[in-house]
């Protein structure tokens, strides 16, 4: 059944960055599902009505408003609904996205209030918080993959396919060595897991990240960006950015270089990755044990047979997802909107808005001429 998911991941990314992204969204709605269901009472649920749909009004409604908000900044729905000849329809929603947003979540929360009854009042609030720490988790963390789907599938499955990677390096380790070198328990929250198997998949997972980087970017669909929302992308063909080419690197810089190597820097990158994944990432696995442990419940569910739920295979890689959309962001790409892309949103404008903004640009440029 390993085996199996990972060929079914592997024939999502060759179906394109839109299936990839539905992926992400379905293992979202999945993740929710299970960890509202960790506090289930039906006793005490069926004597508050509508508590279950306000549940997911509010997951829906976290969803409406992280993905419009990237959909517009993008400029890919724009760009969809020109080739769709659907802008007038689409257009006013993209205008009001956070307005209707708002208007959604006003709606939830007058609901919530007036739902509220008398005996019940601790179990609904400490639902409600519960509910709002999970959205923080499968939504607000999560939010950031979609937008490396669309930068190169290469930013999102790399950190990914280290996660497991570390997981089953630190299951080898363990296997192997555990407990013949250090007899202290590594956690009490996981008694299963060994120093020899942290250590271990410390040790060699940002090493497999170098090397396993340079063969996934190698391909340029999965190193160039998709401008498109498609169904079924079509080859891609981009300027290979220098991130991906073989250069002479310094260490730590040019102008005071202790070492140099040749590689590629998304090699570095990846090895960074590497260390987050086997350091920080089991975290997340150390909280969805905790989780279970508080709940006395084995697994979150049934879905995967004989890997339990969507939570058991995916606690990990909320933190790293995290990790990479900020690292992304912050070295990699340090503007919201690169010259390509705020190419393509203005030609995903109406014509008249095309005007001013070319008006507008004339106009900076003359004074900037004028002031220099």
């Amino acid at each position: 059944l390993s085996f199996a998911m990972i060929f079914l991941a592997l024939g999502i990314v060759w179906l394109g960055h839109l299936w990839l992204s539905l992926l992400v969204v379905f293992i979202q709605i999945g993740l929710f599902r299970e960890l509202v269901n960790v506090r289930y009472n039906p006793a005490k649920e069926l004597k508050v009505p509508l508590f279950r749909t306000i549940q997911w009004l509010m997951f829906f409604a976290m969803m409406f408003y992280t993905y419009g908000k990237f959909l517009i900044s993008s400029g890919l729905v724009i760009r969809l609904s020109k080739r769709l000849e659907a802008h007038l329809v689409v257009r006013p929603v993209l205008h009001y996205h956070g307005f209707i947003t708002f208007s959604w979540y006003v709606c939830i929360f007058v609901t919530y209030v007036l739902s509220l009854r008398k005996g019940l009042y601790k179990y609904q609030i400490g639902n409600f918080v519960w509910t709002v720490a999970i959205l923080c988790l499968t939504v607000m963390q999560v939010r950031g993959a979609v937008y490396l789907i669309f930068e190169g599938i290469f930013w999102f499955a790399i950190p990914c396919a280290l996660v497991v990677a570390n997981d089953s390096f630190a299951y080898i380790s363990g296997m192997c060595c555990g407990k013949k070198f250090i007899k202290a328990p590594f956690l009490s929250l996981s008694p299963n897991k060994t120093w020899e198997g942290f250590i271990g998949a410390f040790l060699i997972t940002p090493v497999f990240g170098w090397f396993f980087s340079d063969l996934f970017s190698r391909s340029t669909w999965l190193v160039c960006p998709q401008p498109e929302l498609l169904l079924l992308g079509d080859p891609l063909d981009c300027k290979i950015d220098e991130v991906f080419v073989p250069q002479i690197i310094h260490f730590p810089n040019a102008e005071f270089s202790l070492f140099a190597l040749y590689a590629k820097k998304c090699q570095i990158h990846a090895f960074i990755f590497g260390i987050f994944a086997s350091i920080v990432a089991p975290f997340g696995g150390f909280l969805a044990s905790a989780i279970k442990r508080a709940y006395n419940i084995k697994d979150f569910d049934s879905f995967i047979p004989g890997h339990g739920g969507v939570m058991d295979r995916m606690d990990c890689q909320f933190l790293m997802l995290l990790c990479a959309y900020v690292h992304y962001s912050t070295f990699i790409r340090p503007y919201d909107l690169n010259i390509d892309q705020i190419l393509r949103v203005i030609r995903g404008m109406p014509e008249d808005d095309q005007h001013q903004v070319m008006h507008r640009l004339a106009g900076l440029l003359n004074a900037t001429v004028t002031a220099t």
